[in-house]
This record gives structure tokens, C-alpha cells and sequence, in this order.
């Protein structure tokens, strides 16, 4: 069966993913947040997300709150998140602080467009315009606008998620290493320690 059928999604659904530790940091609620202006705009929309953790009641919750609990399914750990990224059309993470994202690079190289905050070690990930979207963080109408244009635009979709893949292979262990190291140096300066 297919990845989606596998999860019981429709075939025709535009699905969002969002994989991780259900944390304040990982910014799940903005994502669950977001959903309702996604579905208005797309109606076919799907939020998969794909992890646990203590936020994940109070995320169910919110989603009953805003109406979407229907379009919202949580998969709870999955030691094969190959799966759930199968099935998707788009990675969003919404984090509010993320080292080097290595979920971003996983869907980048199966051709996955990213929507993504501009936090952390993301933008030397994700290019901004070329495989996805950065988003301001926190910024929950910057999030549903950005994954709007891609479930609006399947031509778009491919292109982002095209070149994602061609920007996936130059993240060898090498070039994360560089990214990596940029980034406790950049954490070191700002700390006073470098």
C-alpha cells in the first residue's frame, strides 16, 4: 500500500509534515496554529506529525479548540519516519531555536520543499526562495502564508523540492561538520567565550 494509505490519508490531500520531540522549542503550536488558515486556503490539507512527547495532549487539544482536530493526525514515535515522509508534500519546522535540523535534510533529499524559522544552524540548511521557505520565528501568519503557496502550487512544489534534493547531497559529513562548527563559534562569540 502506499505511504499514504498506510496512514490514512487521501490520496489527493496536500499533507504537511512535521517530525520531532513535541517541546515548546520544536513550535508545534504554531504549526497547529497555522492550520486552520491552511485549510481554509487548501482544503485538501493534512497535518501529520510525526514524534511525542509532553506537548502532545495539550497539541490534540488546541487543534479541537480551532476546529481541525480532523485534519491533524499524530503518529506518536515511528521508528520508520520514511513513511510519513512518503506521504507528504511539504516539511514545515516551525522551531523557535534548532541546531543544524537534521529532519530538513532527510526531507530535502527525498525532494521535500521545507518551510522552516530562521533560527539556529536552519538557513545554512534550508535556502531561502531555492528549497523552501525561512519564516520569521514565532510567526504563525508567515508559516500559514508560506505553506499556503505550496499547497496552492504542485509546479512550485516540485521545483523547490528539486533543487532541495540537489542541496541534500552537498550535506556530506564534511559540510555538516563546517555547519556545525560555524555554528558553535557563532554561539561561542555570543557567549564572550571566542
Amino acid at each position: 500500500a502506499s505511504a499514504r494509505a498506510r496512514l490514512g490519508l487521501p490520496a489527493d490531500a496536500f499533507v504537511v509534515a512535521g517530525l520531532g520531540r513535541f517541546v515548546p522549542v520544536k513550535g508545534f503550536d504554531l504549526l497547529v496554529a497555522a492550520l486552520p488558515r491552511l485549510v481554509a486556503a487548501v482544503p485538501s490539507a493534512r497535518l501529520v506529525l510525526v514524534g511525542d512527547g509532553p506537548e502532545r495532549m495539550a497539541l490534540e487539544a488546541q487543534a479541537v479548540a480551532l476546529g481541525v482536530r480532523g485534519r491533524l493526525l499524530v503518529t506518536g514515535a515511528m521508528p520508520d519516519i520514511a513513511v510519513c515522509l512518503a506521504a507528504a508534500d511539504a516539511l514545515a519546522a516551525p522551531s523557535r531555536n534548532e541546531g543544524m535540523g537534521r529532519a530538513l535534510v532527510e526531507a530535502m533529499a527525498l525532494g521535500l520543499p521545507v518551510v522552516a524559522s530562521e533560527v539556529g544552524g536552519i538557513p545554512a540548511v534550508v535556502a531561502d526562495g531555492e528549497t523552501g521557505w525561512l519564516v520569521p520565528p514565532g510567526e504563525v501568519d508567515a508559516l500559514a502564508s508560506a505553506l499556503i503557496e505550496l499547497g496552492r502550487d504542485e509546479a512550485l512544489r516540485v521545483k523547490l523540492g528539486a533543487a532541495g534534493a540537489a542541496r541534500a547531497e552537498a550535506f556530506s559529513t564534511g559540510v555538516a561538520h563546517a555547519a556545525m562548527r560555524a555554528i558553535y563559534d557563532e554561539l561561542a562569540r555570543e557567549k564572550g567565550l571566542a
